[in-house]
């Protein structure tokens, strides 16, 4: 590979990274930092970058590791929330199903009302 044609590809890897780093990027791909998502985005292949640049692949992994980690800390406010959100989910049932056993409670005794007081009528007929 020529000189300038290294310099021109490891240029276009950096503008790569650099757009997946900041979230805008020109392929239509997921935000995820990696090898692949790198490759594709500067228009070379994955073992490009792994046999011609290994600098650069070694700085992808590292943001990698990174972004994951930050993606890891950010879980367990997540999973709070969910978990929040289900205690309520949860209480919001219990008491539909109290509504409930009270509506048929009450509609049971007025169906008898109702009964009792057509009993009288259909005797007289």
């Amino acid at each position: 590979m020529a000189a300038d044609q290294k310099s021109t590809t490891r240029r276009r890897l950096e503008l790569a990274l650099r757009r997946l780093q900041h979230g805008k990027m020109q392929s239509s791909s997921d935000d995820r930092i990696s090898i692949a998502a790198v490759a594709r985005e500067a228009g070379v292949s994955n073992a490009t970058i792994h046999n011609r640049y290994p600098d650069i692949a070694e700085r992808v992994r590292a943001l990698h590791v990174k972004a994951s980690r930050f993606r890891t800390k950010a879980m367990p406010d997540t999973m709070d929330i969910l978990h929040r959100k289900l205690r309520e989910a949860h209480k919001e049932i219990d008491q539909l199903k109290n509504d409930l056993v009270k509506s048929q409670s009450i509609n049971l005794r007025l169906t008898r009302e109702n009964e009792l007081l057509h009993s009288p009528l259909l005797k007289q007929k």
